[in-house]
């Protein structure tokens, strides 16, 4: 196939409170990475990603014309979810008239009442943050079956629930564990100043102040998606999946079965675009 003939390929953008993670699809995946069977691994259906500072953008530009040098030329359909307003916004519509050219098309996606079959159980949908939205659509398309209960462990930690009636039913927002262990330092005297990284302790409790700060926030973070998880583990069987950048420090922690994923909103992102290409539009 020529490059002319080729089709475009996708550009997908997570905008976080405090990095822009990214990731470029091309549609002539093999058929086991881009639909994974629901028992399977959670796919990740991109060969190239990466991530930058919110006031780091102009690292992007190289990467992204490196890819659409080798797509020759082509301009992405760029799918977009983000939290972090308009200043960011603007700056990365920068970024992308300059690597593609102006007026390159962006789908800002918007939370909605559904789509599909997955329904929107918040009070006001349209006030349920797009990346919760986006990345229980990602969930939900590669896990079918039964409750999920979504963890996203970034600069805030979020839990949501998915029933298993297909509704999102809401969930719990926690300050991330560098936001507690952040706190701590600024407003208690003579603490020491401790990041997530730190925090990647395996004791139910320390002998010295610095562990016992770092084991606390992580019992805390781990003791809230535990008790949801007993919860919803009273209805029936649940199924936990594990995002963000501190999932890994988070995941050491738990009593539980999960699963992990790169980043859940980034595939969700690719279901919405890839359900808007099939002409599957969302209600």
């Amino acid at each position: 196939m020529s490059a002319a003939a080729m089709p475009a390929p996708r550009l997908l953008i997570d905008i976080g409170n405090t990095r822009l993670k990214w990731a470029w699809c091309t549609q002539d995946l093999p058929a086991a990475a881009a639909d994974a069977p629901a028992d399977g691994p959670l796919p990740t259906p991109w060969r190239h990603a990466g991530a930058a500072a919110h006031g780091e953008l102009d690292a992007l530009l190289p990467q992204w014309g490196a890819l659409r040098d080798a797509a020759g030329g082509a301009r992405p359909q760029v799918w977009v979810s983000n939290v972090a307003g308009t200043a960011v916004a603007a700056s990365l519509r920068a970024a992308l008239d300059a690597v593609f050219g102006a007026g390159a098309g962006v789908t800002w996606v918007r939370s909605a009442p559904r789509f599909g079959s997955l329904v929107n159980g918040y009070r006001d949908p349209c006030q349920l943050g797009v990346d919760r939205w986006t990345g229980s659509i990602g969930a939900r398309r590669y896990r079918p079956q039964g409750a999920l209960l979504i963890v996203t462990a970034g600069t805030a930690t979020t839990l949501d629930v998915v029933s298993a009636q297909d509704r999102f039913e809401g969930g719990l927002i926690l300050p991330g564990l560098d936001l507690m262990l952040g706190a701590l330092a600024r407003n208690t005297a003579q603490l020491p100043t401790l990041d997530a990284s730190d925090a990647g302790l395996s004791v139910p409790w320390a002998d010295n102040t610095r562990d016992a700060i770092a084991a606390g926030c992580l019992a805390a973070q781990a003791g809230a998606v535990e008790r949801t998880w007993r919860a919803l583990s009273g209805r029936g069987p649940v199924r936990c999946l594990i995002s963000g950048g501190a999932r890994h420090i988070l995941a050491q922690a738990l009593c539980m079965p999960f699963e992990m994923h790169d980043n859940l909103v980034l595939l969700g992102l690719h279901v919405m675009a890839a359900q808007h290409g099939a002409g599957i539009l969302p209600d």
